[in-house]
């Protein structure tokens, strides 16, 4: 059987995806992306443009073969199956029983007994030149505006032992392992006293395998000073991607977050102690109910004390089961606006940031060739061009020598 599958969201979805490909290539299935006698969309529905791209992804699957079965997993299956029987979708698979999808579409149990683990789905590769590797799932901190919580299991973590060895298998191929979770911060919480993410993350660092490592997304308040002593290692990459979402106090709290701006900047400057020119990424979210021009203004002052070097800019969207589910919404004219204003900030830092390592040397990982170059991303999260053809997969040392308008970063190779 020929199958199909269409990632959307995370990267947890995206290690999951790729579990389930293995699964099915395991039992003789071919892993395709052409037309196929089953598709597998696993979804997202962190925002609506995401519920968005998940029905059109079911909708372009019935359209690209009407005879296939299609089988929905992952996060919008979990709360919206009428939303997604409405589509003629065949197996609506909820994301507490994604473990379980081979089963449900073969009938079979044999080669994969079912199983209540979101541990059951482990990966031997990964199909992009970085390997994602999942170490913790779940949320519980039930921030106003997020429907994760109420889709996903408990915080609950993988065992130390499992993931090293994922590491050391994934590490013979790939120069950089990410490490990926919902709530990563929560890492071990469930499993003992020593099991933290920075005591992973430090075992992890001796790996003599190991080319370098990235950490994924991480809530601000909860990075201990261990971890962040951590960002100087020379092969932990110095690029945090911190849950900021906004700049100014009382939207803090309407978003129940365990922040307060002071904490978001005491974090940064710790960073910024230990790792001058670290990267710090982070999300914002504009329209949030109650917003005004004043707690707007207040979160620019902020970003321009933190100046990240990319900001990913989100509209407010109701979201079931949270609090604002059905809020009022503040004036489209004015979120458009401030977006607006928002974009063009993130683009002045994102460029600001890039030009300082003009001449500067960096490490890129050759991901993709493309219109003549050899592209990859620094350590620093830099997208890095480079004219020389290297291999694929491959670490190589460059030199920045170009910075132009749109942020178009060139480098030499350095032999």
């Amino acid at each position: 059987m020929r199958i199909k599958i269409k990632t959307l969201g995370c990267k947890v979805n995206q290690y999951e995806s790729q579990a389930i490909a293995e699964q099915f290539a395991s039992l003789g299935h071919q892993i395709t992306d052409k037309k196929a006698d089953l598709y597998i969309i696993n979804s997202c529905t962190v925002t609506k443009i995401a519920d968005k791209k998940s029905r059109k992804n079911i909708l372009q699957a019935k359209k690209e073969n009407p005879k296939a079965k299609i089988a929905v997993c992952g996060c919008l299956a979990e709360l919206n199956k009428n939303y997604i029987k409405k589509t003629g979708a065949d197996y609506i698979i909820t994301q507490r029983d994604k473990q379980n999808l081979i089963n449900i579409v073969l009938g079979k149990k044999d080669f994969f007994p079912l199983s209540k683990s979101p541990w059951k789905l482990k990966i031997k590769n990964y199909p992009h030149k970085r390997a994602f590797v999942k170490i913790q799932d779940g949320c519980n901190n039930f921030c106003s505006f997020c429907k994760i919580p109420y889709l996903r299991p408990r915080p609950t973590s993988r065992k130390k032992k499992d993931i090293i060895n994922e590491i050391k298998r994934l590490s013979l191929k790939h120069h950089e392992i990410v490490l990926s979770g919902i709530n990563l911060n929560l890492y071990g919480q469930d499993l003992g006293l020593k099991d933290t993410l920075s005591n992973l993350t430090e075992e992890v660092l001796k790996l003599a395998c190991l080319g370098r490592l990235r950490i994924s997304s991480l809530q601000p308040s909860l990075i201990d000073d261990k971890l962040i002593s951590l960002i100087s290692h020379p092969k932990l990459c110095p690029h945090l991607h911190l849950s900021f979402q906004y700049g100014q106090n009382s939207i803090l709290k309407a978003m129940n977050k365990k922040e307060t701006v002071e904490i978001y900047l005491e974090k940064v400057k710790a960073i910024k102690k230990v790792s001058p020119n670290a990267a710090i990424s982070c999300d914002i979210i504009v329209g949030f109910p109650g917003e005004t021009e004043k707690t707007f203004q207040q979160t620019i002052s902020f970003l321009k004390k933190v100046k990240p070097m990319r900001i990913h800019i989100f509209t407010f969207s109701p979201r079931e089961k949270t609090p604002l589910a059905n809020s009022s919404l503040v004036d489209k004219d004015k979120v458009k606006k401030r977006y607006k204003i928002l974009d063009k900030m993130a683009k002045d830092f994102s460029l600001s940031y890039s030009k300082f390592f003009l001449n500067h040397q960096l490490e890129m990982i050759a991901e993709e060739e493309k219109n003549g170059y050899t592209t990859g991303y620094s350590q620093n999260y830099i997208k890095v061009n480079l004219k020389d053809k290297i291999k694929l997969g491959s670490a190589a040392k460059v030199k920045i020598t170009k910075v132009d308008k749109n942020n178009k970063v060139f480098a030499k190779l350095i032999t």
